[in-house]
This record gives structure tokens, sequence and C-alpha cells, in this order.
């Protein structure tokens, strides 16, 4: 006997599948190209060992390469270990670079590399645990035991530099350096001598050539060891009658003076404000300034030092020269 309601389900249900299939046969190439759901990136990738890669855009200089493993994504994407390359900017000049492995994308024109990276560009030399280059902005961004080597286009003075943290803005010249900042300058004329310092803080204009420190800083040159919160270095004002190096906040001045009879003498010296001329070899001390130099205790409103020389100027003292110093 014909269970109706059996017969029912099963007609319809071969109706069913018999216009679905028939739908599906009626699909068209294009409609399948916009299926949101077949929409699918098609990713070409080659791999190549101990590869010279070389590459141009719009018959410009882009990247040079040779890399001990170089794999290519969709014409455009590099991945590489050990590459020894080069970069070309807009201006057609080469960057070179060195690293355990990297990463290029040729659209923005940004380069990754990690592992004792070494990245010469236009500015200087640099060394870092990790670098990442932006061509299309001329930005650098460093990480970890980074070391530069820069040189001021105005003096010629040499600027070496380590960090923990770097961006640099290459166009503009100009440089941020973060966390355990050191640093030396050097003179191009030798015997002008040079000077090293220390921050949390450095930012460093080559345009302006000009290094502004801040946190903990120190300086040291000859035999002036310097410490403030603060500091300002004007690279271009060596030779002139202009402050080279201006200090903020809980200056302290430690000198070794070499005295007439062949021995020397410790001074120190403190202010709120510090200003060091060069050519004149002297420094002016402001903000509540006062100087301790053997047993005496020097005050004033203004204390001017010259380097090792024993005389202080003093304007509106506070206190008598040759002042006995109390015990503590």
């Amino acid at each position: 006997m014909i269970n109706l309601r059996s017969t029912i389900i099963t007609t319809s249900f071969v109706i069913a599948t018999g216009l679905v299939v028939n739908q599906a046969v009626g699909i068209k190439p294009d409609d399948v190209s916009k299926s949101n759901f077949l929409d699918v990136e098609i990713i070409e990738e080659s791999t190549f060992e101990k590869m010279d890669y070389f590459a141009l855009q719009n018959g410009s200089k882009v990247i040079a390469l040779n890399a001990d493993t170089l794999r290519i994504v969709n014409q455009r994407d590099l991945y590489f270990t050990l590459p020894d390359g080069l970069l070309y900017n807009d201006a057609g000049e080469e960057i070179a670079f060195q690293a355990r492995e990297g990463k290029f994308k040729n659209l923005k024109e940004e380069l990754f590399l990690d592992g004792d990276v070494a990245f010469k560009a236009t500015d200087g030399d640099y060394n870092a645990a990790e670098l990442y280059y932006n061509g299309s902005k001329d930005f650098l961004e460093a990480k970890g035991k980074i070391k530069a080597n820069l040189l001021d286009n105005s003096t010629n003075d040499t600027i070496k530099i380590s960090s923990n943290y770097m961006s640099s803005w290459l166009n503009e010249q100009r440089s941020l350096f973060i966390g355990d900042v050191e640093g030396q300058v050097k003179r191009k004329r030798v015997y002008e001598g040079s000077f090293s310092f220390k921050a949390e803080r450095m930012e460093l204009n080559r345009r302006k050539s000009q290094i502004s420190l801040n946190q903990n800083v120190f300086l040291e040159r000859n035999n002036y060891d310097l410490q403030a919160q603060r500091a300002e270095i004007f690279l271009e004002n060596y030779n002139k009658k202009l402050k080279y190096y201006v200090l903020y906040d809980d200056i302290k001045l430690v000198e070794q003076l070499n005295t007439a009879d062949g021995d020397f003498q410790i001074r120190k010296a403190y202010s709120e404000k510090l200003e060091g001329y060069m050519s004149q070899g002297k420094i002016v001390m402001t903000g509540a300034p006062r100087v301790e130099q053997g047993d005496d205790l020097i005050k004033g409103y203004q204390i001017t030092l010259r380097e090792n020389v024993e005389l202080v100027e003093v304007e509106e003292a506070q206190s008598s020269f040759k002042l006995k110093k109390e015990k503590e």
C-alpha cells in the first residue's frame, strides 16, 4: 500500500534537488568571478638559494641584492636571509645594508632587517639589532644596541652615538636617540679636541648643527666633568664668540686644576645655568652659583671660570673671597 505522506515528501525533495542542480548548471563564468565566496587572491611564490637579484622600476634602480636564500612573492615582495644589498633612493643614491634576515615591501619601499644589522645611508653608518627603513618617507627606525657614526655637514665634526632606540628623518637631517645614550663629538681639527656625553634622550639637528640632551646629562671635556638635567650644544660656535654649550638645572662642575707649584687642586661649582664659550676658554654660571676651590667658598650673582686658571671672576659677590668653608 502506498504511503501518501512518504510519496509527497519524496516527490518534493526530488523537485527541489532538480531546481538546485538546474540553477547551478546555469551559472556563468562571470558570475563565479563576482561571487564573494570564490574571491580568492592567487599568490605566486618562488624560492632561490645563493641568489643575486636586481630590480628596476620605470627605468630606475630599486634594489640590488645578494642573499643566501630569497623568496619572491607576487613578483614584488622579497624575503631573504644573510642579505648583502643596495637600495636606491629617489635621488639615485645608494643605501647599503646587511643583516641575518629581512624583507622588502616594494609598493611602499619598506625594508625590514633583523639581527646584526649594518646600514649605510647618505648621512652616516648605523648598526643595530633591528632596523626599519621607509624609502617613500625617508624615515629610519632602529632598536637594540644602536651605534651611529654621523658627520655634521657644516662643521665636519664626527658624531658617534650609541643608544637603545633611534628614529631618524633623513631628508630633514634630524634624529632622536632614547635610552642609555652615550656619544662623542670629534672636531675635524684634532688639536681642537673633542668631548663625550651621556643622557637618556638626545636630539640631533644637523641642519642647525645642534645637539639637545635631556635627563641625567653628563659632559666630559679636557679637565671638566659636568652634570645637568638639560644641555644644548651649538657645533658651529666653536670658534665664535658665542656660547658653544648651555647647561640647565642642577648643574655640577668638577675640574682638576694644575697649580703653579706643580700640584693639582679640585674645583667644584654649582648653579642652575652654565654657558661655555670655547673660543674664549671660559664658563659663565648664573642662578645661585657657587664655587668650592680648596678651602674657599665663593658665591655671587654671576661667576666666570676660565679653564685651568685658578682666578675666579665674581659679579655682585654675596660672600667674601677666601672665605673659609664651614665644616659639615
